[in-house]
């Protein structure tokens, strides 16, 4: 088994590179933040790789303490159908032991990064295990030691909640803006992004900007990216929908793409409002979890 504490829960191979598909998104690589540029650097986890966990036959054994915590996760899974979190510190675990609880959990879907929010933070990474809504975290020092580890239940990571409320600001500073000469759509487009951004409100629907069939010249995307700018987080999430999530540096504004099994933008969209729904799990996302995870500590006592 792997040592855990050299292991990354998101792989980092380059990609949005010179093949990769054209959209929205794509200028936001090329943005002159620094955040930007540290993400650039960092790539993202592979987009539509399959969920995965070792064969229950093929489970190591579990001491007291992981499967205490095998019993925690399954209260807060309970827990979490009626709203609420939960997080734990697996710092008091052995290596070894926290390897057995990764193996036993497996890796899902949904990957992220979240680069350096302060000085003296480190990167942080999270991904969400085979079971929906059951996520492991780990954090970095500045100098890229593994600082803490964590697992929690949730319908999104607290650190990238924390992240949407602190890091974007909350307007843009429109009266100062001077599109390119070139420029079609971008000034009505970021009106309305505005607006809803502003609108929103924790509860009601997320609202879509739909660009895969709207006209938008290179100049309005580029000078969208650079508007809207990023917050320093960005999720991939695989599964049935493949998708790329960047948080923009403005409050409740995200960019999404959606890709097809050959990586392809079948939709590219501006998203306002909470966490996008590629990213959250649901209530049923719970139950199914709470099941297998059922399944799993039965093989660990059986």
């Amino acid at each position: 088994m792997a040592d855990i504490d050299n292991l990354r829960l998101t792989e980092r191979p380059a990609m949005w590179d010179d093949e990769a598909p054209d959209g929205v998104l794509n200028p936001f690589e090329g943005d002159d933040g620094a955040a930007g540029e540290a993400l650039s650097l960092l790539g993202l986890p592979e987009v539509g790789r399959k969920a995965k966990s070792r064969d229950l036959a093929d489970l190591g054994e579990a001491s007291a303490p992981v499967l205490d915590m095998l019993g925690n996760i399954a209260d807060a899974l309970d827990a979490a159908r009626e709203g609420r979190a939960w997080r734990r510190r697996l710092d008091h675990l052995s290596v070894s032991e926290r390897t057995v609880l990764q193996d036993a959990l497996g890796r899902g879907e949904v990957s992220m990064t979240l680069s350096p929010g302060a000085p003296g933070e480190g990167l942080a990474q999270i991904g969400e295990t085979v079971l929906p809504g059951v996520w492991l975290g780990l954090a970095e020092d500045t100098d890229g030691a593994p600082a803490a580890h964590w697992v929690e239940v949730a319908d999104a990571p607290r650190a990238l909640r924390e992240a949407a409320a602190a890091r974007p600001r909350d307007d843009i500073p429109f009266d100062a803006l001077t599109p390119p000469r070139d420029a079609m759509n971008v000034m009505g487009v970021l009106a309305e992004i505005r607006a809803r951004a502003a609108a929103w409100r924790p509860g009601t629907q997320n609202h879509v900007l739909n660009f895969t069939l709207f006209p938008m010249t290179q100049a309005d995307t580029a000078f969208l990216a650079k508007v809207l700018g990023e917050a320093g987080v960005r999720v991939s999430s695989g599964g049935y929908g493949a998708a790329r999530v960047i948080m923009t540096a403005l409050r409740n504004v995200w960019a999404v793409q959606y890709l097809n099994g050959l990586g392809a933008v079948i939709l590219d969209t501006i998203e306002v409002g909470d966490v996008p729904a590629s990213v959250l799990a649901s209530v049923q996302d719970f139950e199914d979890s709470a099941a297998r995870l059922d399944e799993i500590r039965q093989a660990y006592v059986s």
